[in-house]
């Protein structure tokens, strides 16, 4: 994960390198910079983690380059409606114990879902929204937000629900 880990600091020393004034007169770039960095952390996050179960090495690069920024927004969208929708409805047949691991499974698996659609949208605000300003505040939350999902993806990248859901975001299921 060196690359994704890499753009993750660099979307925190962006921000601890800009002023800790309030308003218009902060650096915009660096901000909106910060943003961009922190959803591109992400997005490349969930390329690494499902280029690796590809066995032939020396072509993961291209693999990685087949998935779409749209797509992966599309299959986040639908793992969040999934796990809705798979909320326990009742205990029976389970114990309390495999009930907390499935709850946390999902709702870590939500963490990383939500944080990738708000990550992406708040990139395309700093990309592309320059009426908007941004506070060196908000720009932090959506750092911290992306190192949460970091946080939120290590603890179930192994579960067969969260492969399934790196085998999504390449494209729809035929």
């Amino acid at each position: 994960m060196a690359y994704p880990d890499d753009l993750l600091e660099l979307a925190r020393n962006l921000l601890e390198s800009v002023a800790t004034d309030v308003g218009p007169s902060l650096n915009q770039a660096g901000l909106r910079r910060g943003v961009s960095t922190a959803y591109y952390a992400i997005f490349h996050l969930l390329i690494d983690e499902a280029t690796v179960n590809w066995g032939r090495e020396e072509l993961r690069p291209e693999l990685g380059r087949l998935f779409d920024h749209g797509r992966m927004r599309a299959a986040s969208t639908e793992l969040q409606a999934e796990i809705v929708r798979s909320l326990p409805k009742g205990t029976k047949g389970s114990t309390d114990k495999q009930l907390n691991a499935n709850v946390r499974m999902n709702e870590n698996l939500r963490i990383v879902a939500s944080t990738f659609l708000g990550a992406q949208q708040a990139r395309n605000q700093a990309d592309y929204n320059t009426a908007k300003i941004w506070t060196r505040d908000d720009a932090l939350w959506e750092v911290e937000r992306v190192v949460e999902a970091f946080e939120a993806w290590l603890a179930v990248r192994m579960e067969p629900r969260a492969q399934a859901y790196l085998l999504s975001l390449l494209g729809k299921r035929g």
